[in-house]
């Protein structure tokens, strides 16, 4: 680096790409540049930042013919943004590279609240897998477990106005537009070999699925097995925290519920 010198001036040979405006192909040229360096400092929202290459090293950023040049990682880094060099189109990207993959999923976020109505009611994160009652394969989201087995315990949450069993609270903070998943009727067998999901082909036994924005609710999903597994999208859109709701029809039963692929997009 030359932070000791005002300016200085370096001849290089630089790989300079030509996007041609009729075709879809560019050729690659070379040309003489001189480069200045001059002490060059950048700041990000009044805060300075010192730019390093991937592995750590100083990079000075530089002015040709009036145009200064910054380094790519160190800003990406700066803003929060990945970079991702692609030497097969010779591209470079700045933050997600496939539009069409989540930035997030919300069971990776630590949620700030859960309440439940009794001690039997529970949550699980799906850490291996689950298969539902049509033998499809799940790999991630959130296991829910809603009982009563007796009378004295409480049917759901104290003034809960939806009275549901199990609620959830994600602090989202403004990050996402938008939230997808599926609402899955997980095959449980218990201790005597029964297939808990046998029970909703009774066909008098609902699970509802309620989603709040901001104390707002946003989404109310009715999961039977009609219906499941059911997609739905969320506009999340300056929504600081998402509340999920658990609440089933039938209290004397016990009852699973799954949310998987909880996909959130910025």
């Amino acid at each position: 680096m030359f932070k000791n010198k005002k300016s200085r001036t370096v001849l290089i040979v630089l790989a300079v790409m030509l996007a041609l405006s009729v075709t879809a192909f560019g050729k690659t040229v070379s040309e003489n540049a001189k480069l200045f360096y001059n002490n060059i400092k950048i700041y990000i929202d009044g805060a300075e930042i010192v730019p390093k290459d991937a592995v750590g090293n100083v990079v000075e950023p530089f002015i040709i013919n009036g145009t200064t040049y910054l380094p790519v990682r160190a800003i990406s880094n700066a803003l929060g943004k990945d970079v991702e060099w692609d030497g097969a189109t010779q591209s470079v990207y700045i933050g997600k590279k496939d539009q069409t993959k989540p930035d997030n999923y919300l069971d990776r976020i630590q949620y700030n609240d859960f309440v439940k109505a009794n001690l039997f009611n529970a949550l699980y994160r799906i850490d291996g897998s689950i298969t539902d009652y049509l033998n499809e394969t799940y790999t991630n989201g959130m296991l829910f477990f809603t009982s009563k087995p007796n009378s004295s315990l409480p049917c759901y949450i104290e003034d809960d106005r939806d009275k549901a069993q199990v609620k959830i609270s994600y602090p989202l903070n403004s990050l996402y537009k938008k939230m997808s998943g599926k609402v899955v009727l997980p095959k449980i067998i218990n201790s005597i070999g029964l297939d808990a999901s046998e029970k909703y082909n009774e066909g008098d036994c609902e699970v509802n699925v309620l989603f709040y924005a901001d104390d707002r609710l946003i989404k109310e999903v009715k999961a039977v097995t009609t219906t499941m597994p059911f997609d739905f999208d969320l506009d999340i859109s300056g929504v600081n925290s998402l509340t999920i709701k658990i609440k089933e029809c039938s209290y004397a039963r016990n009852t699973y519920i799954a949310l998987t692929d909880l996909a959130l997009y910025k």
